[in-house]
């Protein structure tokens, strides 16, 4: 099956700060992270189900799945026929409440 797929306001905004803190030490490479970053969401269109449960989930009425990349973890929650982004964290932060 094949999701649409939504981005947050929130993960857009976070995509910018990610790439503005990397690009200080290597701008090519702060471009190469996010570019592969957003592959690996564009992943979720087919493969969402494959992510486990993030610690987050039964915190929230709805269920929340994360996917792992770098120092960074995905959050996002399935419905019917879409996957909607909710928020990228870096790893060392606590869990969402």
């Amino acid at each position: 099956m094949t999701y649409r797929l939504i981005y947050t306001a929130d993960v857009e905004k976070s995509l910018r700060l990610i790439r503005a803190y990397i690009a200080r030490d290597n701008s090519r490479i702060a471009l190469h992270f996010i570019r592969t970053l957003r592959g690996r969401m564009k992943s979720l269109k087919t493969y969402a189900k494959r992510c486990p449960l993030a610690p987050e989930n039964g915190r929230r009425g709805f269920e929340i799945r994360h996917l792992i990349y770098g120092n960074y973890r995905i959050l996002f929650t399935i419905t019917a026929r879409t996957v909607t982004v909710l928020e990228i964290r870096h790893g060392a932060r606590q869990p969402l409440a």
